[in-house]
């Protein structure tokens, strides 16, 4: 039996308001590719078509691709899904833990799962199956510091392309103070 929650198992409107938590995140409000891509596989399942969402479908549906999107030339659904997956496990492992449903995206497969959260305040009474659910959930909760590091340092940023930019001005601005520099001691020298 799966570890994980099918939609028919779980309450469509706790679904929807994990997924408007999600979407209110910061890390998807600065991305609204994973917005996108995270909306329509939840819509998607909940509506029951769930065994419909492919690359392609991702791609045309959500992204905004052509119809003559190739997905086994094109690993852009697969590289949006490794980045939906990481900042799912980062919102999950911060403001997230208080909803009702926790969406998840399996490695392998576009189609999301649900895993009911238990609350803190009632521990749960059979203790085999909190730990099957948790165990997926056990490598994100180790690595978190170093991606929350990560996502401070970018919070600054809207985009990687931005803060790539901002150290490149700095590294520019610091070469121009060097030659400045230079230039002062080789006048007052002569």
């Amino acid at each position: 039996m799966s570890e994980q929650t099918s939609a028919e198992a779980v309450s469509a409107e706790a679904v929807r308001r994990s997924l408007d938590g999600c979407l209110r995140a910061p890390a998807f409000r600065r991305s609204q590719k994973l917005a996108a891509f995270l909306s329509y596989v939840v819509e998607e399942e909940l509506a029951g078509r769930g065994e419909g969402i492919k690359a392609y479908t991702i791609a045309t549906q959500a992204l905004g691709r052509a119809d003559s999107f190739d997905p086994s030339n094109d690993p852009s659904v697969r590289v949006e899904a490794g980045r939906l997956r990481r900042v799912l496990d980062e919102v999950y492992a911060d403001e997230g833990r208080q909803w009702p449903i926790r969406i998840l995206v399996p490695v392998g497969a576009y189609r999301p799962t649900f895993v009911p959260q238990a609350g803190e305040e009632a521990p749960p009474e059979d203790t085999t199956r909190p730990v099957a659910v948790l165990v997926p959930m056990s490598p994100p909760a180790v690595a978190r510091p170093v991606r929350r590091i990560g996502a401070q340092a970018l919070a600054l940023f809207d985009t990687r392309g931005q803060a790539v930019l901002a150290l490149l001005l700095a590294v520019i601005a610091f070469l121009l103070a060097v030659e400045v520099a230079l230039q002062i001691y080789v006048l007052t020298a002569a």
